[in-house]
């Protein structure tokens, strides 16, 4: 971790006295205001300075150059070592040896500017020694006898002087200069000495200022390394970003826009009440023109750019083909896309992909049944018309799988098709028209624009003919482009739903029938945004159970241990470890003259 700071607040001793006592190995780098070629940069180990270089000076000398700074700005980068020792010097010594230097140089300049006018002082005569060859009176310096010969004390043995003894004069009574002269020292004595300790004390105060500072920064960022540790990504404090990849040009942007619209209420509606525990939920949502070619893309740009906790929403089989397996790599959640396909329902299911609406296999399969047990239409008098690619396959796997059940060989069947982001259907016409098999009955799964044009072209040679839809198709579409061509043509075309009727009066149908105009003024209820709004409203009812502190593995755990949700549709919703689809309910409806749909029941 860095700190920096200026010399004018913390002073380098400070500095380096807290990297000292702390022995953190640390690169100190001075930026002095003078130039570059003043600037200087030390290295500590252990508690000492190791290596040091100030402009021209190394080693010892460079910092006490560095000791002599007051102002400059400074750098400190931790864990920063020094490719070679040039100072053996402890650290506290070259601190004492500077502030005795800086001590000393006061002393001198106060020394330096007195002036003493002191009175000479009286010469004494030099006592000689006392020599045997010698006459004249001698004494003993230590017990003052006298003597007239020798050289040695009889008493205590000490070397006799030459001469008298002298007096002991009375000490020289001191003059007021020389007391007020003595008095100066002793006060500049004790004001260094104070000083000192002041120093110390600034010091000792700094350095404690200094760690609380640092301390205080390394708090900060192992609370954000926490944090981000803690938290998934695309979850912050205050948000949690979601991506959809979907369709919002070319012939299935209504699709898109219609999954788009729901899940955009539903956010804004839990927001409105100040988010999931605390947390705002916001959608990214990117064109893929319904082209695997450009899900890639639009994948990566939201996964590793955007950088989104997951994906809701996702429209389309084809797409998914490629969307799928990169939320499976880069362990991104993948929940309620809009398709019924098999390789979104593996088992056992992929980890982090959870779909919330029944299966194509399903919705076919319930179709199949109601026509061959309600309307009495023998197997064999039902054909296929799919798009041709996984959406399509996808459906007719369905379809095989009941025939099946009923004995019959699923290559046997008339399976017809047209190109995806087609409308081509020509051929498809002429397949059932000029069929040598008797065919009563097709069972679609197509795109809204090419099922219409299918759909008016065959009828106008066979009125009679029963159609049936899965609901991928986007059924209020679907309805406006066969009233758009005449009432006969969509009066009793069946689509089945993963969602009740947006018109019913169920609990959750009448909130999303509430919050429409409120968020997506102009919009008008229908199946796609009402299966969007559900979708969101699970995912908003998991987040809110796995709290506020998660990673995507525990709330995935998290949605594996939902189980009885019940939204107001009719039918309770749930995860497991072993199942990732909440709903399995199918509902019917049928288009009447008017172009409305109407409850169908399949049964």
């Amino acid at each position: 971790m860095a700190l920096s700071g200026n010399l004018s607040e913390t002073s380098f001793t400070d500095l380096i006295q807290f990297y000292s006592i702390s022995r953190q190995t640390a690169a100190v780098t001075i930026v002095s205001p003078a130039g570059p070629e003043h600037d200087g940069i030390l290295f500590i180990e252990g508690g000492d300075v190791v290596d040091a270089r100030f402009g021209e000076l190394t080693g010892v000398e460079a910092v006490r150059r560095a000791l002599r700074l007051k102002d400059g700005a400074f750098h400190v980068e931790l864990n920063q070592r020094c490719t070679e020792r040039t100072i053996f010097v402890p650290w506290s010594r070259l601190v004492l040896e500077e502030m005795v230097a800086e001590d000393e140089a006061l002393n001198v300049e106060f020394s330096g500017g007195l002036s003493l006018d002191l009175p000479p002082m009286p010469q004494e005569p030099i006592a000689m020694m006392a020599s045997e060859t010698k006459q004249g009176p001698r004494y003993c310096p230590v017990c003052g006898r006298t003597y007239l010969r020798g050289s040695v004390c009889e008493d205590d043995g000490t070397q006799l002087l030459a001469g008298i003894a002298p007096t002991q004069p009375p000490p020289p009574r001191r003059s007021r200069r020389t007391l007020f002269i003595a008095l100066a020292g002793t006060a500049a004595v004790l004001a260094i000495a104070g000083g000192a300790l002041w120093q110390r004390a600034e010091a000792e105060k700094k350095a404690r200022e200094l760690a609380a500072r640092q301390a205080a920064a390394v708090e900060k960022e192992q609370k954000a390394a926490e944090s981000q540790k803690s938290q998934a990504q695309g979850v912050t404090d205050t948000e949690i970003l979601f991506g959809m990849s979907a369709p919002f040009s070319g012939p299935a942007k209504e699709l898109g826009r219609g999954m788009k619209t729901g899940i955009d209420i539903a956010f804004a509606s839990a927001n409105e009440q100040g988010g999931v525990n605390g947390r705002k939920l916001r959608l990214v949502a990117l064109d893929d023109g319904y082209e695997p070619a450009r899900t890639l893309a639009v994948m990566k740009e939201l996964g590793e750019q955007r950088k989104v906790f997951g994906f809701i929403g996702n429209v389309g089989t084809p797409t998914a083909e490629v969307a799928v397996p990169y939320a499976l790599e880069k362990r991104l959640l993948f929940f309620g896309p809009f398709t019924g396909a098999g390789l979104l329902r593996r088992d056992p299911p992929d980890r982090y992909v959870f779909n919330y609406r029944a299966s194509y296999a399903e919705e076919t399969a319930a179709t199949f049944k109601y026509l061959v047990e309600v309307k009495r239409i023998k197997p064999s008098e039902i054909a296929v018309f799919a798009q041709q690619d996984g959406y399509g396959e996808a459906g007719f796997n369905g379809v095989a799988k009941m025939l099946r059940k009923y004995d019959r060989d699923p290559a046997q069947t008339v399976r017809v098709g047209y190109k995806r982001n087609t409308s081509d259907v020509q051929d498809a016409v002429d397949g059932i028209l000029k069929s040598r098999q008797k065919i009563r009955a097709v069972i679609m799964v197509p795109a809204y624009k090419p099922a219409a044009k299918f759909i008016a072209a065959v009828k106008a040679e066979r009125p009679d003919m029963l159609f049936s839809s899965v609901s991928f198709v986007g059924s209020n579409a679907l309805a406006d482009e066969l009233m758009a061509v005449g009432p006969k043509v969509a009066e009793g075309v069946i689509v089945t739903q993963v969602v009740p009727l947006p018109g019913s009066r169920s609990t959750a149908v009448m909130k999303y029938q509430e919050l429409l105009p409120k968020y997506s003024l102009g919009e008008k209820p229908d199946f796609v945004s009402l299966e969007g709004y559900l979708a969101a409203q699970l995912l908003i009812e998991a987040t809110r159970r796995v709290g506020r502190d998660f990673t995507l593995e525990s709330f995935v755990d998290g949605l594996e241990a939902m189980r009885g949700v019940d939204l107001g549709i009719g039918a309770t919703l749930g995860f497991g470890m072993g199942e990732h689809q909440a709903s399995h309910k199918v509902w019917g409806t049928v288009i009447d003259e008017k172009g409305n749909f109407q409850p169908l029941d399949l049964e």
